[in-house]
């Protein structure tokens, strides 16, 4: 996979019970240059404890505060969002899964480049984490309010030199455009950049289902188009390893300057960047960015 985002594979259940002992918030995200001062930022957060659960209903929300040099600048306040590991193509969003976990997705703009400081508060006790902002001219991946580059994406009519289009257990319906069409065309768009077969974290996996999901219900009349890009352009010459050094980027991967995955680029008719969720998110992200682009 490419730029594992290390702390998401030690995220613990997280469900109503024991107290955190001690808490650790973490960023779930790629280490990678990704966050740029003074661009609006979604950060997605966990929490980590030696417990197996935390005292947070599903519904109760949480006050994050955004430090920098111990000055506050923002304050937000958050509900958390549940991922399904066991997620069933064509579920309902009311659907029953056995294994979740909960994450909270900050919204925020961090001024300048330089490190901040996130704090949560939680049962009297305080998680915090670190994080850096760089200058916008130092992130490789394009931003929301970017244009998206007019790249060509495999598809089932033409693979375009990718030897496994989908590797999700049952190929996906989301390769019948090509994304560089769609631009041409005027039609909004949202481009998966995700391997279910290679995800080598606990939140990553069930990203195209939950993509796959979400189109499925939009409206019949909805202008939305929707595309997964694999990462690898070789998994069936490598045998499937994606360690052996012989493998290979998409070139799609190459041309966004992507160091990790998953990542969702929200593409508007006019072919700006609305929007970029990175690394996490769930049913109802998906469908709130889906409900934005129509």
């Amino acid at each position: 996979m490419v730029g594992t985002a290390a702390a998401m594979s030690s995220c613990s259940r997280l469900g109503v019970g024991a107290k955190l002992d001690p808490p650790l918030l973490v960023p779930l995200g790629s280490p990678d240059r990704v966050l740029a001062a003074g661009r609006p930022q979604r950060i997605p957060l966990g929490l980590v404890t030696t417990a197996t659960s935390v005292s947070i209903a599903d519904d109760q929300p949480v006050l994050l505060r955004v430090l920098n040099k111990g000055v506050e600048i923002d304050r937000a306040e958050m509900v958390g969002h549940i991922i399904n590991h066991d997620h069933v193509e064509g579920s309902s969003p009311d659907h029953q899964h056995s294994d979740v976990q909960r994450y909270y997705p900050l919204r925020t703009t961090l001024p300048d480049p330089g490190i901040y400081d996130l704090e949560l508060v939680v049962d009297g006790q305080t998680a915090s984490v670190p994080i850096q902002a760089f200058d916008p001219s130092d992130i490789t991946v394009p931003l929301a309010g970017d244009r998206f580059p007019a790249l060509t994406t495999p598809t089932f009519a033409k693979p375009d030199g990718v030897d496994q289009l989908c590797t999700r257990f049952e190929p996906c319906p989301l390769h019948e455009h090509d994304t560089a069409t769609l631009l041409e065309t005027g039609r909004p768009f949202a481009l998966l950049i995700a391997t279910p077969a290679f995800c080598q974290t606990a939140y990553c996996g069930p990203v195209v289902d939950t993509l796959v999901e979400a189109v499925a219900s939009l409206p019949d009349d909805s202008p939305v188009e929707a595309v997964h890009v694999e990462v690898y352009a070789n998994p069936n010459e490598v045998g499937g390893d994606f360690n052996d050094p012989a493998i290979r980027l998409a070139p799609a991967v190459e041309a966004l300057g992507l160091l990790f995955e998953p990542s969702l680029f929200l593409i508007t008719a006019d072919g700006v960047i609305l929007d970029r969720l990175d690394n996490v998110f769930d049913l109802v992200e998906v469908n709130e960015a889906l409900a934005a682009l129509a």
